[in-house]
């Protein structure tokens, strides 16, 4: 008996190919830079980790282009054993060299520990509650939420159904597919990292955080939203200017890693990880959602009826511009910065003065029984605040 390769099979290979274990990833990662990164680092230490997504995709692009014409099990069917054995390598490593905090990794140095430890901007416990309620009336959070389910559709819409245009409307082979359909994602990397790094470094000399993750996150969804809607006008003739959009399209849509991506680790360092896996689930609807939609309006798969599915992604840029530019915030949440409670203010008796002879540093720094903490650093030198971070 001989297996029946799929109809359809560049959508087996080359779509999103998530399961629901891998739902824990993301979360995780945030929880992980809550705890492991400075304040002023965040951004690019979390575009880097999460250029490693697009990495894979690109990879899988390509890899799976071919696997499809020459692998073996009827060559779709190796993809899965490719990426499923390259995902057991992965966990290996994962519980071999990561620990939960700098406070109980094995090896790093002294100097590092204390670095990462004073410059994260929250004092992290091993134990805490999330304080629900508060969790549920922050507007941040469902900002974040809105322009999350925003740009999963579009991303969704892209992942899944570019390896179909790329062959329907512009009359490329499964070959040239897989190919052509990961130098979006390429791009992608590159401005993933760009943006970590000069987000950082806006926030550091010019902008606040705030303004920074409105700025950065208002450019990915429309610079994209307006490249994803003009490849709707491209025809076949000219599908290598196609190619051109639709790159510069996704690679905007990595601009997106120095906005709402790493907005809960602002606002709410020590639940990062949970409020991700709050917004994560529920924009996993687009997931579900988009390639439906899409396979509805394109019955044909002729340009004009792939113009409508590049309209429905537009309108979600527009939205998300409007909710994440307006509203979004870059400040640590007062409920976010108390020990396990709904927020709470420390006692200023309870104050550690730290004096560092050889920069001239004064650190007041107060932790009260509330949970809530103020940090400051004081230069003899210029007699300005370098440092404050107060919640509770």
């Amino acid at each position: 008996m001989t297996a029946t390769l799929p109809e359809d099979k560049e959508k087996v290979a080359m779509g999103d190919e998530k399961v629901s274990t891998q739902g824990v990833s993301f979360p995780c990662m945030h929880s992980m830079w809550g705890r492991w990164a400075p304040a002023m680092e965040r951004t690019r230490l979390a575009s880097f980790t999460y250029a490693g997504t697009t990495v894979g995709n690109v990879i899988t692009y390509i890899v799976s282009g071919l696997l499809c014409v020459y692998g073996f099990d009827n060559g779709w069917a190796s993809i899965f054993y490719l990426t499923g054995g390259t995902a057991f390598i992965w966990l290996f490593v994962w519980f071999g060299f990561v620990s939960d905090s700098p406070e109980d990794h094995p090896s790093i140095s002294q100097t590092e520990r204390d670095y990462i430890v004073s410059h994260r901007g929250d004092r992290m416990s091993k134990k805490f509650k999330v304080p629900w309620k508060s969790v549920v009336r922050s507007r941040a959070m469902w900002v974040c939420l809105v322009a999350h389910v925003c740009k999963n559709w579009i991303h969704y819409t892209l992942l899944t159904g570019l390896p179909t245009f790329m062959k329907q409307v512009l009359k490329y082979d499964i070959k040239q597919n897989g190919v052509l359909s990961s130098v979006p994602y390429l791009a992608m990397i590159v401005t993933v990292l760009l943006s970590g790094h000069l987000a950082d470094c806006l926030r550091h000399r010019y902008l606040s955080t705030t303004h920074t993750r409105r700025l950065f996150q208002s450019l990915s969804f429309l610079g994209s939203g307006a490249c994803i809607v003009a490849v709707g006008f491209i025809d076949c003739e000219r599908r290598s200017l196609a190619v051109v959009v639709l790159t510069l399209a996704v690679a905007l849509e990595g601009l997106s890693y120095a906005g709402y991506m790493v907005n809960q680790v602002d606002f709410a360092p020590r639940y990062a990880g949970v409020l991700y896996g709050i917004t994560n689930f529920i924009s996993t609807i687009p997931g579900i959602l988009a390639p439906i939609v899409t396979g509805k309006l394109t019955p044909n798969n002729d340009q004009s009826e792939w113009c409508n599915v590049f309209y429905v992604c537009g309108a979600f840029t527009v939205v998300g511009t409007v909710v994440f530019g307006g509203f979004a915030s870059g400040e640590i949440e007062p409920w976010a910065a108390g020990d396990g409670g709904e927020g709470g203010e420390g006692d200023v008796n309870d104050m550690e003065v730290t004096v560092k002879p050889d920069t001239a540093d004064v650190t007041l720094d107060n932790t009260g029984g509330g949970g809530g903490h103020c940090n400051k650093t004081f230069s003899k030198l210029d007699q300005k605040s370098e440092e404050n971070v107060c919640a509770g």
